[in-house]
């Protein structure tokens, strides 16, 4: 019998659950990024920064504080949501306001000013050094050859409760169902009665605290520095860009996608062809799907 052979299926899927466990992080960075655009047509280049503040919170709360891991993280998302809506209703609305139809240029570099103000705050404030922890979970277990580390398991599960949470959040609560009509006709929901100023107030607040509460989850991942967003804003633009601007739930399928292409690349080919791989997927979706592989096209105010 060859033993070798036996142990090709048994890489196969190693590359798969490893794929499978970044795909998830991938996943859910980029789900706060699809919402606020999806909603309000901004791309909010300050998504990393808010991902760093995130870590910042996690690591003060849960360190510092003692506090359990899981109330932590929930602290780092509400943290990030109270942030969210303070920026939008102080900077943001007052801009889109002032300047009408054409506030999003002016929006974008906004949200690059709040970027650098944030990663230049966190420098003075915490200093240049990382602030993380060892293991979010500790312990691993092994499953017909394939190791999983119970770390990964949580983050799966963490995964899968936000996205059926946010998707009961949109179809079941008043708030979620006038965030839907904003998102698929603002005009139509302004002349129902929806307060827009109010759902995008909300949107962008939601948009951060999930990308905050995500920033407290990986921490043992991505250390607490001041400039561990930009990876993650990197990473959040491709899953985006791929899934379709806007879609939430193609946020994750593309995150689940860039995870396994990246797992099977390292797994198989040189090191560092992943990211030219990556690049060329993305070149591919630019040019045979532009607005991504599961978009759809909305109107805007």
């Amino acid at each position: 019998m060859n033993f070798e052979l036996l142990t090709y299926p048994v890489v196969v899927a190693q590359f798969f659950v490893d794929g499978l466990g970044r795909g998830v992080m991938y996943g859910l960075m980029g789900m706060g990024l699809a919402l606020i655009f999806g909603i309000m047509g901004l791309i909010n280049f300050a998504h990393g920064a808010f991902f760093m503040v995130g870590t910042y919170l996690m690591y003060f709360v849960a360190v510092q504080l003692g506090v359990p891991f899981p109330i932590a993280i929930i602290a780092a998302a509400v943290g990030l949501f109270c942030i969210g809506a303070v920026l939008e209703r102080t900077l943001i609305s007052p801009l889109r306001k002032r300047m009408g139809e054409n506030w999003l240029v002016d929006g974008y570099v906004m949200t690059i000013g709040l970027l650098i103000m944030l990663e230049n705050l966190a420098l003075i404030v915490m200093g240049p050094r990382d602030h993380g922890i060892a293991r979010l979970v500790e312990g691993r277990t092994m499953i017909s050859g394939i190791i999983v580390t119970y770390e990964r398991v949580v983050v799966f599960v963490v995964a899968i409760l936000v996205v059926l949470g946010l998707a009961a959040f949109m179809r079941y609560t008043n708030i979620g169902r006038a965030i839907r009509a904003t998102s698929e006709h603002p005009d139509a929901a302004m002349a129902m009665g929806i307060d827009i100023r109010k759902i995008y107030t909300i949107t962008f607040a939601l948009g951060s605290a999930l990308i905050g509460g995500v920033g407290g989850l990986l921490l043992s991942t991505y250390p607490a520095f001041p400039t561990i967003g930009s990876d993650v804003l990197l990473k959040s633009f491709i899953v985006v860009i791929v899934g379709g601007l806007g879609n939430v739930w193609a946020a994750m399928v593309a995150g689940i996608l860039l995870g396994l292409i990246e797992s099977y690349a390292q797994g198989i080919a040189a090191s560092g062809w992943q990211n030219s791989i990556i690049a060329a997927v993305v070149v591919a979706v630019l040019v045979f799907r532009p607005a991504g592989l599961f978009s759809k096209s909305v109107s805007r105010p």
